[in-house]
């Protein structure tokens, strides 16, 4: 590297080399009479200034070959002739089509000359070469290992590469696909740009949002449709069909479709102007197209919403209107606006990036797009110039920075005007990050001012409170990023044979029919041939996926709504047509989505605003000021609650926890043991609750938990009274007629929006996971008397911050002995990430704790092992049948073996004495039943799996159906193992936190490790995981693993101590 930049800082040295250098001094062309004029948001596009050679950047470099001397002392350009470039369509910018044009490279190191970057490189095949950044491109902050494309570079030497503002392009972080509207929104303020995308918060809907996506799709239909000309009760019809899907908006907003009438009504004839004067459809001389304000003639409307994804300039976007013209016989794309005319930079930014967008996935020329305001009728063409494109690629890649690694918490500068803050929806956490991320370090004094009134209502614990969230969450971000085996640049990246094997991508789709849904969904069917491969790609209905073909990656989104057992037949709805415009065959390629985070950090925001809301919050999870506490013992029942309370069959415990959550006025807990009957406790108080005509929302950490609840709570109260939200695809059948989509099945247009009305304003019960109460329209608009949160141990208490807005009052329910929130991150769990909502309330106000220690599930051999390790003997069979319940009880079951191996006899057996069996594998002495460490992480044990499927098939030949038998382990992949082996889809086989909750009569745990094993044990070192696996069982557990390797484990050293069940299975085995 040193000999190649020593070539570079002898450029300008005064000897007389026989290979002489020529200068040459060029301004950046500049039209001052652009209307479209990027000057704002580019700051290339100034006056002309004088170029700078890459050593002292006063000079521009060029060569000229002399024949006197060979010498290598001065810039060698390779011998090679240079091949004719590609005609970009812009002077002074590179072609975006040409493959040729593109090197990707990863940065190693950089060194700041002057106002020269010199950046150490490699290349794919492993080459070190040297790009020198001059001017604009100098200022650029890269990291190393950073990735970027060069396009258009100049050669320097055979190996190196040079940018200025005259010649290439560099793409920082090109895999990080940067929304074109974040580029061109972050011309006003980037800081909120990446703020927006970091902290996603509020789930309200606003009138002007509301308008534009109406306006959009009003547009988008009159003009794809073949009524000519487009006349206004032709708009008034479209958007009567399309109200129905903005019900629940109106709703939010206190809106009638009635009332949007007169708010589209001037919009309607701008619309149809504009249609009828370009886009005619025939061309006769009667109605003759008019040029568009680019001077093209419109041709054809070749695509809506058309998304692109491009991994070459690192941008992604989806085009309001796609057209082919004729004029330049290529795409222009056209931007909808529902505002006045301005002449915004934002809005030409945006355009810009749509034409280089068009130009890289259409291999053509750079060209004009087009902006029609619909409030107004004005319409203009942005004309594409060098110095504009390449200040909203430079825009693009120092936003790069953040969307490659969103977890950083380093900010772009805020404003140093503060007029429009006020009213930003960012204001709080821009305010928060000023104070304790930047100590005001990049504010100026207006700034800081704004800033710290925002935050002057805040304690300093409840700034650290927020700060070790943000921390703790950002801490899970990055694990999982790290963690996560596909993602979506893999299109890229990866092969689509690649991505098979991995089985994240079903390839060969080949389409069936397509047709359009009630719900203005378009449904595809393909059929896809038999295609070898190592591992079936499992996809699933509800999976949402990316649709691409060969030429075009994520022509658009796509949800499964059925794919066939063998995955040889897949039924897709999406918004995209593919007929007669795309090539088969196509491939599905499964999203991976990580908005849970950036929705996790934006519910902080709800604790830190300035409302009653965020006081409340902080009284109760910062300050931990203590509940009033009723006397429920005085509590007035009435004679509705009374009945309810005695048909449920409550015992004394369950009445207590009842009456005490009814008599509460801010808070209480509930908390229930294994098996002590907590679905039934809450389904009795919802019950109670809505007697006394209460509103209750019912949430949870999983859907199961959910459902379960709805299950039995609808054998009480009528399904009319309870709304189930959440995607249709995770809710169990029984329940979907709960949901809203099956209340409005029968619904006419025409009383669409009342019955929306009635039942989202009305229906008394409420039921969601906690993750979804943040995303739902519903919670901006309804408040709840009661909150009551399932599983509460298992909640990450940001999650439930949106929960507990709500309501005045919660319940939470739920057994901090079992599992806890799942923190990854190390660190961010020893500092107290892990600790839940309910274990700290718990821990600080015990007296309004009710527990519910009398189970009705395990059998004493089975219960007795949870109550002595976690419980100090609180755990009790509710009922002495519960206690005796055993195999040999039931009448249905007779061990099929008549002899065979002890161990097998003893884990099959019935009796009472044997409900608990260890099955000792003895690994030390078996090589077979040793586990094995998976490359990609986590373990599994070949041994354990073939004797867990023997176990199953003689359970089920003695009499127990395959549902009631469930399989656990802690390790995925031993989970994924033994159900290849199994091959049932009756029984199942899943993790042991996946059984949480929930119970089988018979439970065969595979503790999978051994101690030969190169990894720690850490998942079976949790002591509230091992409490799960050991409180499923009803009849009959079984452990499969080595005695000797669990009992390093200290928790499982005292459970092996408590069992007396010890079987050795044979070593020949």
């Amino acid at each position: 590297m040193e000999s190649r930049k020593r070539q570079l800082q002898n450029v300008n040295s005064e000897s007389h080399e026989p290979k002489r250098l020529k200068e040459e001094f060029k301004g950046t062309e500049h039209d001052g009479d652009s209307v479209d004029s990027f000057e704002n948001f580019c700051p290339t596009a100034s006056s002309p200034k004088e170029k700078i050679s890459p050593r002292s950047r006063s000079e521009r470099i060029q060569l000229q070959e002399c024949d006197d001397d060979d010498s290598f002392d001065a810039p060698v350009i390779s011998s090679k002739p240079p091949a004719l470039p590609k005609d970009s369509g812009v002077s002074g910018f590179p072609c975006l089509f040409d493959d040729k044009n593109v090197i990707h490279l990863t940065a190693r190191k950089g060194e700041k000359r002057d106002d020269c970057l010199d950046l150490e490189c490699i290349d794919k095949e492993g080459t070190t070469r040297i790009v020198y950044l001059q001017d604009h491109w100098s200022e650029m902050s890269i990291e190393a290992g950073s990735t970027i494309n060069l396009i258009g570079a100049q050669a320097w030497g055979d190996r190196d590469f040079l940018v200025n503002d005259d010649v290439g392009i560099v793409i920082l972080n090109p895999d990080a696909l940067v929304p074109c509207t974040a580029v061109a929104s972050a011309t006003f303020c980037a800081r909120k740009t990446v703020l927006n995308d970091k902290f996603k918060f509020g789930n309200a809907s606003n009138k002007a949002m509301l308008l534009g996506t109406i306006m959009h799709e009003i547009f988008q239909t009159a003009i794809t449709s073949k009524k000519r000309p487009v006349m206004e009760n032709d708009l008034m019809k479209i958007w009567n069909k399309q109200a129905p899907k903005y019900a629940e908006e109106l709703v939010a907003l206190s809106f009638t479709p009635s009332c949007l009438d007169a708010e589209l009504q001037p919009y309607f004839s701008i619309i149809c102007g504009w249609i009828n004067k370009h886009y005619p459809l025939s061309n006769s001389f009667f109605s003759k197209r008019e040029p568009l304000p680019s001077k093209s003639e419109l041709l054809e409307v070749y695509d809506i919403e058309e998304n692109i994804w491009d991994s070459k300039l690192g941008l992604k976007g989806k085009i309001d209107v796609t057209m082919r013209t004729k004029s330049r016989g290529g795409m222009e794309s056209l931007e909808l606006k529902t505002g006045k005319s301005s002449c915004s930079s934002e809005h030409t930014g945006q355009v810009l990036l749509y034409c280089m967008m068009q130009s890289s996935r259409y291999e053509q020329p750079i060209g004009p797009g087009n902006i029609l305001y619909l409030k107004d009728g004005a319409s203009h063409c942005v004309t594409p110039r060098a110095a504009d494109l390449l200040g909203v690629l430079q825009q693009r890649n120092k936003l790069s920075v953040h969307f490659e690694d969103p977890t950083t918490s380093n900010l772009p500068d805020p404003r140093q005007d503060s007029r429009f803050c006020d009213k930003c929806d960012h204001k709080t956490m821009c305010s928060f990050y000023q104070k304790t991320e930047e100590n005001f370090s990049k504010s100026n004094d207006k700034m800081k001012n704004f800033a710290e009134n925002e935050m002057a209502h805040l304690e300093q614990n409840h700034i650290e409170y927020a700060a070790n969230w943000i921390r703790w969450i950002s801490a899970e971000w990055k694990c999982e990023r790290e963690r996560m085996t596909s993602q979506n640049k893999d299109l890229w990246l990866k092969s689509v044979q690649e991505r098979v094997e991995e089985g994240t991508c079903l390839s060969d789709l080949h389409p069936v029919s397509e047709e359009m849904s009630n719900s203005q969904k378009i449904i595809i069917s393909f059929s896809r041939k038999f295609l070898k491969s190592s591992n079936t790609p499992t996809f699933r209905p509800g999976d949402v996926c990316l649709l691409s073909n060969k030429k075009h990656i994520a022509i658009g989104f796509a949800l499964i709504d059925e794919v066939s057992d063998d995955q040889q037949i897949v039924k897709i709805s999406t918004d995209k047509t593919i007929k007669s415009r795309y090539e088969a065959p196509f491939h599905l390629d499964k999203y991976t989505s990580m908005s849970t985070h950036s929705t996790t950090l934006g519910n902080l925001v709800y604790l830190l605003q300035n409302d009653e809301i965020g006081k409340r919050l902080r009284n109760i999870l910062v300050d931990l000021l203590p509940p009033i506490i009723m006397d429920a013992t005085g509590f007035n029942l009435t004679p509705a609650i009374k009945k309810i309370i005695i048909k449920a069959k409550l015992n004394n415990e369950q009445r207590k926890a009842v009456v005490h959550a009814l008599a509460t006025e801010d808070f209480m807990m509930v908390e229930g043991l294994p098996g002590s009957g907590k679905t039934t406790l809450i389904s009795v108080l919802i019950q109670c609750l809505v007697a006394t005509n209460k509103k209750v929302l019912l949430a949870a950490f999983t859907h199961s938990a959910v459902d379960n609840i709805l299950t039995k709570l609808t054998k009480e109260v009528a399904a009319e009274k309870i709304l189930r939200l959440g995607s249709s695809s995770s809710i169990k059948d029984d329940i979907k007629k709960m949901t809203l989509k099956a209340k409005l099945e029968n619904e006419t247009s025409e009383e669409y929006y009342a019955a929306v009305r009635k039942v989202m304003k009305t229906t008394p019960i409420v039921a969601c996971t906690c993750h979804h109460v943040p995303r739902e329209l519903l919670f901006s608009y309804r408040h709840f008397d009661v909150v009551i949160v399932d599983e509460a141990s298992m909640v990450l208490e940001p999650l439930l911050l949106p929960v507990l807005a709500t309501s005045n009052k919660f319940v939470l329910v739920g057994d901090c002995k079992q599992l806890t929130p799942l923190v990854v991150s190390r660190k961010a769990k020893q500092e107290g990430a892990g600790i839940s909502t309910m274990e700290k309330l718990q821990q600080s106000h015990p007296g309004v704790v009710v527990s519910l220690t009398s189970q009705y599930r395990m059998n004493r051999e089975i219960s007795v092992l949870s109550s002595k390790l976690f419980y100090e003997n609180r755990l009790i069979c509710g009922n002495e049948s519960v206690s005796r319940s055993s195999l040999d009880r039931t009448g249905d079951y007779i061990v099929a073996m008549d002899d065979g191996s002890d161990h097998i006899r003893k884990a099959l057996s019935g009796d009472i004495k044997d409900s608990c069996v260890f099955l000792d594998t003895q690994s030390t002495i078996n090589s077979k039943m040793q586990c094995e460490d998976g490359e990609g992480g986590g373990m599994c044990n070949d041994g354990e799996a073939k004797l867990i499927s023997e176990l199953c098939q003689q359970f089920v030949m003695s009499g127990v159906k395959p549902h009631e038998i469930g399989v656990m382990s802690a390790y995925r992949r031993q989970v994924d193992h033994i159900r290849g082996i199994l091959n049932s889809d009756e029984l199942e086989v899943n993790t042991i936190d996946s059984y949480q909750g929930r119970e089988k009569r018979v439970i065969i745990w595979s503790l999978t490790w051994t101690n030969n094993s190169t990894k720690k044990s850490e998942l079976l070192k949790d002591e509230r995981r091992v409490n799960v696996a050991l409180t499923r069982a009803r009849q009959k557990l079984v452990v499969v693993g080595c005695k000797n390797s669990a009992e390093t484990i200290p928790v499982l050293f005292r459970f092996s101590q408590l069992i007396e069940n010890h079987i050795s299975i044979p070593t020949q085995l």
